[in-house]
């Protein structure tokens, strides 16, 4: 399953899930803004997790964070 987020904050929320492993991959979409592509199981069943406010680890959260952050510079910052 595949689902595509605008906002890093959900995604990161996904990379730091501390049971489920997810591939999240930023990309450039159509209007120059950065997008992110989030695959792997259950991704509804997640998105329940985070408003239900599943507890994660605070540092897994922000480490993932600062990576989705760090990428969207980057790839704003390559010609393409």
């Amino acid at each position: 399953m595949k689902r595509q987020f605008s906002d890093p904050t959900i995604p990161a929320f996904f990379e730091a899930h501390p049971k489920k492993k997810y591939r999240v991959t930023p990309i450039k979409v159509s209007t120059g803004q950065v997008a992110f592509d989030v695959e792997g199981p259950d991704i509804d069943e997640t998105l329940n997790e985070l408003y239900q406010n599943m507890p994660i680890g605070c540092l897994d959260y922000i480490r993932a964070l600062k990576g989705l952050r760090s990428s969207i510079f980057a790839l704003k910052g390559a010609r393409g």
